[in-house]
């Protein structure tokens, strides 16, 4: 049961996680004429992104069980009773989003570092 919920958990995370960086890349493209612009955009982008999943972390054990994706996507025949399912969901969605969070602090500093490695590479 648990490894069920935490595939389903992995996979609308993974998934949100997608459609954001699918927004992030569209963004960078826009601004791709200028390349300190592009690293700036997807790192500050990339940045907002961790911190709303940071956010949701956060938030994750006062989501109601039945509200969240996991508790939707799992086939009614499979989905435990909703107050053995809260803490199990909750865990597996927290440690998720903090894991994808951490993903996406490590790409927002790549991009900013580089961002401003074009920015001393101007001034020198």
């Amino acid at each position: 049961m648990e490894t069920t919920i935490r595939r389903y958990a992995h996979l609308s995370i993974a998934r949100g996680c997608g459609f954001g960086a699918l927004t992030i890349a569209t963004i960078m493209v826009g601004s791709a004429s200028d390349l300190g612009l592009f690293f700036r955009a997807g790192g500050f982008a990339t940045l907002l992104m961790c911190f709303i999943l940071l956010f949701m972390a956060a938030r994750a054990d006062h989501v109601p069980v039945k509200q969240t994706e996991v508790w939707i996507m799992m086939p009614k025949d499979q989905r435990p009773p909703a107050e053995i399912a809260a803490p199990l969901i909750a865990r597996a969605r927290k440690e998720y989003l903090l894991r994808f969070a951490y993903v996406a602090a490590i790409v927002a500093s790549v991009d900013l570092t580089l961002d401003l490695v074009l920015i001393v590479g101007r001034l020198a």
